[in-house]
């Protein structure tokens, strides 16, 4: 049978309070209840949903940014069986595990489970699949890509920053209170984020087809070195 829990029962379930559900609620960062006659019933996807929120929270993101990364979305994307590799994951190969919750994507929650923080990241790389990468070389490959661009864009996102700053600056500006600073933060990071990311996806394009007709063909190197003890990808 299905998880089922009244609002009190969710509450407990993951330490918050009812107000502060209802206020997810009403943010629509948490999806509304499903009712059963007069009672309004949260599932097992509300449960991620919410640890997904705190993990965000205890990196220091507060409710508006998290607003901007997990989106207003009305169904958590964690299934069953997603959720039950995920588990699986955390005890057979913890050091990627590690790896995914230092960039963000995977968090732990506070009885140890591991959950999805960022669903997006984590659907791009199994999308890998349909290319016929099974799961666990796919995580390893996000883990490593996300590894070499900290490494090599930390400077160009700074540097990118402090221009954006430096053209946003006019005569006699300045000032504002400290939660119109935090909104400001927040818009001025979504717009760096999607120059960025647009940036990113065109060069990929314009460099990933070439690359890839090589490598496909035989003609390109491939240094991809993977233990075969991988998952079973019954996805």
């Amino acid at each position: 049978m299905a998880e089922r829990y009244t609002i009190d029962e969710l509450a407990r379930r993951v330490g918050m309070s009812a107000r502060n559900v209802r206020a997810h609620q009403a943010r629509r960062l948490l999806a509304p209840p499903v009712r059963i006659g007069r009672t309004a019933y949260y599932d097992a996807g509300h449960v991620r949903r919410i640890e997904s929120i705190k993990a965000l929270q205890r990196q220091g993101f507060n409710l508006v940014a998290i607003d901007a990364i997990l989106g207003t979305q009305n169904a958590d994307p964690d299934t069953d069986q997603l959720a039950t590799l995920l588990q699986r994951l955390g005890l057979d190969h913890p050091a990627l595990v590690y790896a995914l919750v230092q960039h963000g994507v995977f968090g732990r929650a506070d009885d140890g489970t591991v959950r999805t923080v960022r669903p997006r990241a984590l659907r791009s790389a199994l999308e890998l699949r349909r290319g016929g990468v099974p799961t666990l070389p796919s995580l390893q490959i996000l883990a490593d890509v996300l590894d070499a661009l900290r490494d090599r864009t930390d400077d160009l996102v700074r540097t990118t920053c402090r221009r954006m700053v430096d053209a946003r600056r006019t005569p006699g500006g300045g000032g504002g209170t400290w939660e119109q600073l935090e909104q400001d933060t927040v818009v001025f990071t979504q717009c760096l984020v999607s120059l960025f990311t647009e940036a990113f996806r065109l060069t990929v394009e314009n460099q990933g087809r070439a690359a890839a007709a090589d490598l496909m063909a035989g003609t390109g190197d491939l240094d991809f070195d993977l233990d075969e003890s991988e998952l079973v990808d019954n996805g």
